[in-house]
């Protein structure tokens, strides 16, 4: 399964030239699935989002996983297949900082989707921090993190690197793989600067340099899951008693 990283350069309040730069960025590039920065979708009337998202991924023929939108008080995203069909809609549950100071409230728990016969599961953001979120999702093949990683720090470094520890803490507990999909580091969100965290965490990569791969510098990046390899290193841990 092949997976894009969509990593714009700039968010803008207005959704709709989001969605725009997106397709802009997207060119000839393809894949199986595609994964949205959170808010991508700013605060578009939840039917507008939608319609984009389910635009995009009929025009691409991806399933695309449409980072998110304020949908009201809650946070919250959707997926559609490139046929057009509405897989999944998920909320972020532990919304913080700036969104609880505004009034943002805790969405629902989602229950993921299933793509090729694998599992997929989307965690917005800041709910990758908590190791509950993926609770009883056992057997998990790949979670989708649409972030806005804003920071405190006085550069994108810190945070960045927190982030790559806490993607492959996740991935190798819950032995899965997990994409993240971030704004670019120059990016601002009401004055808060973004750490731009995309990237790919593999729980069972080839050599120990591979655990986590950023964007090579393009704004759409290609990144490979292979479910194989990933199924040999469960039954290996399986096998040595590390369950």
């Amino acid at each position: 399964m092949k997976i894009l990283l969509v990593q714009p350069p700039h968010w803008s309040p207005d959704g709709h030239a989001n969605f725009d730069a997106v397709e802009e960025l997207l060119g000839s590039s393809s894949g199986d699935v595609m994964l949205l920065p959170e808010l991508a979708g700013s605060s578009l009337p939840r039917a507008d989002y939608l319609a984009r998202v389910r635009a995009l991924a009929e025009g691409s023929g991806m399933t695309v996983v449409g980072g998110s939108h304020y949908d009201g008080p809650v946070n919250r995203g959707a997926v559609f297949d490139g046929r057009g069909t509405l897989l999944l809609e998920y909320d972020k549950v532990h919304p913080y900082g700036l969104e609880l100071r505004s009034g943002v409230r805790p969405g629902r728990p989602s229950a993921g989707f299933e793509l090729d016969g694998r599992r997929l599961h989307v965690l917005l953001c800041a709910d990758l921090w908590y190791s509950g979120s993926l609770a009883g999702h056992d057997g998990l093949d790949a979670v989708l993190v649409p972030a806005f990683s804003v920071t405190r720090w006085d550069g994108p470094a810190p945070a960045r690197e927190l982030w790559q520890h806490m993607s492959v803490a996740r991935a190798y507990e819950f032995m899965t793989y997990v994409a993240v999909s971030d704004w670019h580091h120059e990016t601002t969100y009401h004055g808060h600067p973004c750490a731009g965290v995309t990237g790919l965490a593999n729980p069972c990569p080839q050599t120990h340099a591979g655990f986590f791969t950023g964007p090579p510098g393009a704004p759409v990046s290609r990144h490979e899951l292979d479910f194989d390899r990933l199924d040999a290193f469960r039954r290996d841990r399986d096998e040595r008693g590390f369950r």
